[in-house]
């Protein structure tokens, strides 16, 4: 039986399909497609199967490519936190639809028509019995989504067009429910796609036709109003802003990453200082749909928590070492102290508008966990673990640094290149050592990649990861960019605030890493 390991916030009883049979929406578990492609020779026989799903918790769309053996099977696990409508790709024309919740194993059977079409059947009992009428129209709907990018009318009239063409998609999406007798839920579901599939390429157009005018937005209150008004964002309406299924069908991820690059989103998001974007966020977006922090606004706002405590938290680290140089001088001494923010300020900032009970509890975890003053943590449980305590098995005794880098990463390049004297000097510590972890496909062939390690890392171990695998340690680790730093002590556990070698000061390296050095000695006699 899987175990879940983290309930956010039952369904609203609003969903048909799901309130029936009292399952929770939101959870984190393991979900598994096991598939068997039937009737096909074997010299045509698919090499591999693209899995996509997404993730509206983080925004951050998984994919998997699958092997599929000569007989046709092919198994894919995959990691949910709520139910997915999505796709498995075969060839350019070729895909299917699914449907999985947490939890679940789906056994889907597939064939190729006559015409090189797939078609499928799922087994009893699964989820995608309860949609499969929806799932063999395989609505996609990126032909509307074309139209709204295609078209180069003004602002006011996009809006008119969209609204239009969101209402004629939808008479025809009800035609075709009546006509193959979806339930209410695959009507709900298809109605979504539909809706968030329009807006998504309306936004996403909305955004380049004003993207020009953002510096203007930033200097002039009057015109940053007129902006973001509430009428420009008109078919928003038409979206079921309170209801989690916006959530469930693949076209969530095209809707989410053209709202953030909508003026009123990367209005809000240009300002990072001890989480007050997530208020900006919160007033932008109840601004632009008039409403009151809507489901949507709280999902836009957990998208967005994890950085901004992080960001919220690297101010504070960076605060303190800088507090702790004592080349400080008297005058910047002040300035830093004057730059404090209160911990219940920032968590006001990060937390307020979260109304719905769960997802205020998800919140409230969140900020407890990056704010936490245990000094180390053990390595978390997730695809990437294994990886992770490979890479850093033969180091046990040490306090090990771990720097994630790329070559397509220009921050990641430079911090290297400038610590070159600082790493030297810690090169030959017995007690210390620095590897990097690189996001690097072809470290064999790559002579740019080798140069770059043998005049850079100094003789340090380097492993390259995929970009699956970079993934993997991403969610794993609970970060989304590099470069980025880990410390892992001597006996495997991850440090909750990293060394790391930005100010390329030695000394005052060697002060921070001797304080984790005792710290560490003593936890670990406590521990043992």
């Amino acid at each position: 039986m899987k175990k879940t390991i983290t309930t956010i916030f039952l369904a609203f009883v609003a969903i048909t399909g799901w309130a029936q049979v009292n399952e929770t929406f939101f959870r984190t578990d393991s979900a598994f497609i096991i598939g068997k492609i039937v009737g096909v020779k074997t010299e045509v026989m698919p090499k591999q199967v693209y899995v996509e799903w997404n993730n509206a918790l983080t925004d951050i769309p998984k994919d998997n490519m699958v092997d599929i053996a000569a007989d046709g099977s092919f198994t894919c696990r995959m990691q949910l936190q709520h139910p997915v409508l999505n796709t498995l790709i075969f060839s350019e024309n070729g895909q299917v639809q699914y449907y999985l919740v947490p939890g679940e194993t789906l056994h889907m059977e597939l064939r190729q028509d006559a015409d090189g079409r797939w078609t499928c059947g799922y087994n009893a009992g699964s989820s995608a019995r309860r949609v499969e009428r929806l799932l063999k129209e395989n609505l996609y709907f990126t032909n509307e989504y074309r139209m709204m990018l295609a078209d180069k009318s003004d602002l006011k009239h996009h809006t008119a067009i969209c609204d239009s063409l969101i209402r004629t998609t939808l008479d025809r999406v009800n035609a075709l429910a009546d006509a193959k007798q979806f339930t209410s839920y695959e009507r709900q579901l298809a109605q979504t796609m539909a809706t968030s599939m329009i807006c998504a390429g309306f936004l996403f157009k909305h955004g380049s036709l004003m993207r020009e005018d953002l510096m203007r937005a930033l200097s002039d209150s009057t015109f940053n109003a007129e902006l973001c008004a509430p009428e420009n964002y008109a078919p928003l309406k038409y979206l079921p802003l309170n209801d989690p299924i916006l959530f469930v069908p693949y076209s969530y991820s095209r809707l989410v990453g053209s709202l953030s690059k909508t003026p009123v989103c990367a209005l809000a998001s240009s300002f990072l200082y001890y989480a007050q974007e997530q208020q900006l966020l919160r007033q932008a977006m109840n601004r632009m749909m008039g409403d009151e922090d809507n489901l949507l606004t709280q999902m836009a706002m957990m998208q967005d928590l994890p950085r901004g405590l992080t960001t919220a938290k690297e101010a504070y680290e960076h605060r303190l070492q800088a507090l702790a140089d004592t080349m400080l001088t008297a005058e910047d001494r002040v300035g830093w102290e004057k730059a404090y923010v209160p911990l219940d300020t920032v968590h006001h900032r990060a937390l307020d508008g979260f109304t719905q009970p769960e997802l205020r509890k998800e919140a409230e975890r969140l900020f407890a966990v990056t704010f936490d003053e245990s000094f180390t943590y053990p390595i978390p449980e997730g695809d990437g673990k294994a990886l992770l305590e490979r890479i850093i098995k033969p180091y046990r005794g040490k306090i090990v640094l771990i720097d994630f880098w790329a070559m397509w990463c220009g921050p990641c390049m430079q911090a290297i290149e400038k610590s070159r004297d600082l790493r030297r000097s810690l090169k030959d510590n017995p007690d210390l050592q620095l590897i990097f972890i690189a996001q690097e496909d072809n470290p064999q062939t790559n002579d740019t990649y080798k140069q770059f390690v043998v005049g850079n890392l100094l003789g340090a171990d380097c492993y390259p990861v995929s970009r699956k695998e970079l993934d993997q340690l991403e969610e794993l680790l609970q970060f989304r960019s590099i470069p980025h730093y880990i410390t892992i002590s001597p006996d495997g556990q991850i440090l909750r605030n990293s060394l790391n070698y930005f100010s390329n000061n030695y000394d005052l390296f060697m002060q921070r890493f001797i304080e984790i050095k005792g710290k560490l000695s003593k936890i670990i006699e406590t521990r043992y």
